[in-house]
């Protein structure tokens, strides 16, 4: 060791103890033959403390079953006729992915009962697998092309679709985190304060330390190192930071790549794709202060490639930059997209505090530059501008409110420019005011030089949950308006909701509404009218139906991800959801939970206390994360038992002694108490122990019980006949 240590170091990196000249010190006591070094700090192993995780990942599961989400409005204008919207989604998910296909139908009569429109139309047929331990998504059918950045701009496609998605790893902190470094030379305390809120203490031995942990805040912060050493020194250290989730942890690689046929009329034909395409983002972390961007989209018409960068400006804020080139050889219509080439630079800054943030965006284009957004669709405005600069400021007091002022520019070919200035007020109230709030806001259109302007007031109606609200909305143009609203909050849990409105408009023409909501633990349905003289009706019904385990269920309307507890046909089982009772299970022993987060090890768990002696509970929590738009089964081996307390004599009418054991076929073993009691947790109609005394003989005893018994049974008088001394 000594010879290979020698060859692999060089003569720079050994030190000589007989000398003090590096800041150490030696001490050798040959009676006991040890050897003390006091050496610096900076030559101790650094430790690394925290973490760089918001939890514990754990595996996620899908169970197998068919969903249908459906969603109904008709409308019964005061004119005459009706018409009906029908939307659904449908999903087919499995461990193998998920299969969605969704489209609305629609139907519309006129005033003699004639059908003017009466069709189906198709949305988006989708099949998606998630890999969690490769984090990535692999999506076959209707996609959209997703960017990784912020100066693209996507489009509908069908084909196929391979990306990094850290969506599916809620557990993973995907943007640098703050390190805070310091020394200790004793063994230590070390207190870490996040904007004056204790974070977390560590224990610190001597040397070198780098402490990183999750700050939960988004911008500038401070961070307070408090260290307390074993004789009671205490030193406290101030670290500004910045936290920006714009950036990618150093060595991160975040990726889309899209291949198929644009898709081209959505919403209006079911099956109409044109040119082939192809997309490609990239992003990735150089270090913790400087992400950089790349993308590439095209076919044989068009070809756009850009690369841009995000930029951590210390504790500052950030910055972010991007150019891009595009190239165009044919356009698609007759007069729109120019051929040639062309170009587009963005800059953008963000700095974000707990009282006061600012960002700003500019983006500029030369008028042949193109990407596969307004090159399919040169007359759509959103995508056509050459310039844009948009701004905006906000500062918050704890007296004051918060303030904001925004600005916004557009300057687009063929269409008006637009040019706003917006100013915005959310003030304190005082406490006697009970909840009241209050908003002011104000526009300018910098291009027509006139002004708009709303104030809102919102009281609350004592501890229940409905509220009357009222404002006015001033324009300069002579449209100005006030309302009056009066709402009663729908409970989640279910029950009724009311909404009612009255607008008064400066141009005549009073404008009233009334909605009535009621939801339950199968279906929401809402009804109502609105209008002047005259009124116009609608009705709405929503809700789910899924087959899973053989069964249909029947719930609200279902969102990412639900689940199905379990508990093995017993039903009245209470079942708790990150420990909030939401129900009991059915007379098949189900209940549905309609809505959970998906990838998020949530606690399911049934409160034992709650129930009679009757059941027998071996597992009572589970913590179980489902796939996004599965369902999963969480399954609680709940068994309804007959329990029984026996009283065990022997032979001669004696008690049998404590701490005998009693054995049971095919179950768990237990022991006499007092008085010869022993517990049997479950009993059958006939039973046949085998009780080993203390001094190591054993007895049989035999007694029956009434299965289906509610209560602990008591069973006297059951005699075991010793069968022999086994220590013969």
């Amino acid at each position: 060791e000594l010879i290979q240590l020698g060859l692999e170091n060089t003569v720079d990196d050994w030190v000589k103890l007989n000398t003090n000249d590096n800041g150490y010190s030696i001490k050798y006591q040959s009676q006991n033959q040890q050897l003390y070094l006091n050496l610096p700090t900076e030559w101790l192993p650094e430790q690394m403390l925290g973490k760089d995780y918001w939890y514990k990942k754990a595996p996620s599961q899908s169970g197998t079953g068919l969903l249908n989400n459906f969603d109904a409005y008709y409308y019964v204008p005061h004119q005459g006729g009706n018409a009906l919207n029908l939307y659904t989604e449908q999903r087919l998910f499995s461990p193998l992915g998920v299969l969605s296909h969704s489209g609305v139908y629609s139907s519309l009569e006129d005033n003699d009962g004639e059908k003017k429109k009466n069709e189906y139309i198709r949305y988006d047929t989708t099949w998606r697998f998630d890999d969690e331990e490769s984090i990535y998504t692999v999506e076959v059918g209707d996609i959209y092309s997703l960017n990784k950045n912020s100066w693209t701009s996507s489009v509908r496609m069908g084909g196929i679709q391979l990306r990094k998605n850290y969506s599916i790893r809620p557990d993973l902190i995907t943007y640098p985190l703050p390190q805070f470094k310091g020394e200790v030379g004793l063994p230590s305390t070390v207190d870490l304060f996040i904007n004056g809120a204790k974070n977390t203490t560590e224990q610190l031995q001597p040397g070198p330390f780098l402490i990183t942990n999750v700050p939960f805040i988004n911008g500038r912060g401070e961070a307070v190192i408090v260290t307390r050493d074993a004789v009671g020194r205490q030193i406290s250290t101030t670290v500004p930071f910045y936290v920006s989730g714009d950036l990618l942890k150093k060595g991160m690689f975040d990726y889309s790549l899209s291949l198929g046929q644009l898709r081209e009329n959505y919403g209006i034909k079911n099956f109409d794709y044109g040119d082939f395409i192809t997309s490609f983002d990239a992003r990735y972390g150089v270090n913790n202060w400087l992400t950089g961007e790349f993308h590439l989209e095209g076919n044989d018409k068009i070809w756009n490639t850009g690369v841009g960068a995000v930029f951590s400006i210390k504790n500052f804020g950030v910055l972010n930059t991007s150019y891009t080139h595009s190239s165009v050889e044919e356009s698609p219509f007759s007069t729109g997209s120019n051929t040639g080439e062309g170009h587009q630079f963005t800059v953008g800054y963000q700095y974000q505090q707990s009282h006061f943030g600012f960002n700003a965006a500019h983006t500029r284009r030369d008028e042949n530059f193109s990407n596969l957004a307004n090159y399919y669709s040169s007359n759509l405005g959103s995508v056509n501008s050459e310039e844009s600069t948009n701004a905006n400021i906000f500062i918050s007091g704890k007296n004051t409110g918060t303030f904001g002022v925004g600005y916004f520019n557009i300057k687009r070919s063929n269409f008006d420019n637009t040019e706003l200035l917006s100013l915005s007020w959310a003030p304190v109230l005082p406490p006697f005011l009970y909840g009241a709030s209050v908003s002011l806001s104000a526009n300018q259109d910098l291009n027509e030089k006139t002004w708009s302007g709303a104030l809102q007031m919102t009281f609350p109606l004592g501890p229940t949950p409905s509220r009357i609200s009222a404002g006015h909305q001033y324009q300069e143009d002579g449209a100005s308006s006030s309302f009056v609203n009066y709402s009663y909050q729908m409970p989640t849990d279910g029950g009724f909701g009311v909404d009612l409105t009255h607008k008064f408009n400066e141009r005549g023409n009073d404008f009233s509404q009334a909605q009535l909501r009621y939801r339950n633990r199968y279906m929401n349905f809402d009804a109502g009218i609105s209008g002047h003289d005259e009124y116009d009706q609608w009705y709405g019904v929503s809700g789910s139906f899924v087959w899973m385990k053989n069964s249909l269920f029947f719930s609200n309307r279902l969102g990412e991800s639900f689940a199905l507890v379990d508990t093995n046909k017993n039903e009245n089982i209470p079942i708790r959801y990150e420990n909030n009772l939401i129900g009991e299970t059915n007379k098949k022993g189900y209940l549905f939970v309609p809505n959970v987060t998906p990838y998020y090890s949530a606690k399911y768990s049934i409160d034992p206390l709650n129930l009679s002696s009757s059941y027998a509970t071996p597992v009572v929590e589970k913590r179980v994360s489902a796939k996004l738009g599965t369902g999963i089964v969480i399954e609680f081996p709940v068994k309804k038992i007959t329990s029984a307390s026996v009283y065990l004599k022997l032979s001669n009418g004696e008690p049998v002694p404590v701490g005998s054991i009693v054995h049971q076929n095919g179950k768990d073993s237990t022991y006499v108490g007092m008085d010869g009691i022993a517990y049997i947790t479950e009993v059958d109609a006939t039973n046949n122990l085998t009780v080993v005394l203390e001094d190591g003989r054993s007895c049989q005893a035999k007694f029956d019980a009434i299965l289906d018994f509610d209560e602990i049974q008591s069973i006297e008088n059951v005699v075991c006949e010793i069968s022999g001394d086994e220590n013969e």
